[in-house]
């Protein structure tokens, strides 16, 4: 899980589509290149079938992204 903090209100706010976001909090994200590209539904959607929005932004939108890491065994899980 991440939280996002971009420089303009990019992306839709999944529960309200008519109002964009510029701070998104417990998204997941995909990073390829110099894009991100951002699932910004809730964390108890993300294993529901069907099909969903993926948006992709340039990573010169992103102001700040802070990550939740685990340590299990001395070692940071999925670093």
């Amino acid at each position: 899980m991440r939280t996002l903090e971009l420089n303009d209100k990019l992306i839709p706010d999944p529960n309200a589509q008519h109002i964009k976001l510029d701070r998104l909090h417990s998204v997941r994200v995909a990073i390829d290149g110099s894009f991100l590209h951002i699932d910004p539904r809730p964390a108890d959607e993300w294993k529901k079938p069907g099909e969903f929005t993926i948006y992709t932004v340039p990573a010169s939108n992103v102001l700040v992204m802070e990550s939740q890491e685990q340590v299990k065994s001395g070692k940071v899980v999925g670093f």
